[in-house]
């Protein structure tokens, strides 16, 4: 579904853990209305979980932030949104598909 055309958007936080509570805090955040995915991370070491929501506005992106940096074991919160989609391939490309 094309959530933008409803004036809904598509926002992912990457969060950095603390103290060994990334379950912890994974399992809160998937509770919440507005996330529809949480992931844990490995690579960049100041990220643990990657979470995508659907927010409205500026305002509800704004709460939810907050709500996010207010729970126990969260250590930091950056987040992005896509503005402008530059190209996009089918998700298993068919080189690969043919190795399977």
């Amino acid at each position: 579904m094309d959530i933008e055309k409803f004036g809904w958007r598509r926002v992912d936080f990457f969060i950095s853990i603390k103290n060994g509570k990334a379950n912890t805090v994974a399992h809160k955040l998937i509770e919440l209305d507005e996330v529809t995915y949480v992931g844990k991370s490995i690579g960049e070491h100041t990220i643990d979980l990657r979470v995508e929501t659907i927010v409205k506005d500026n305002i509800i992106l704004l709460d939810l932030l907050e709500k996010i940096k207010g729970m126990d074991g969260v250590n930091d919160v950056v987040w992005s949104e896509i503005v402008s989609v530059v190209g996009r391939k089918i998700s298993i490309p068919s080189s690969i598909i043919d190795k399977i």
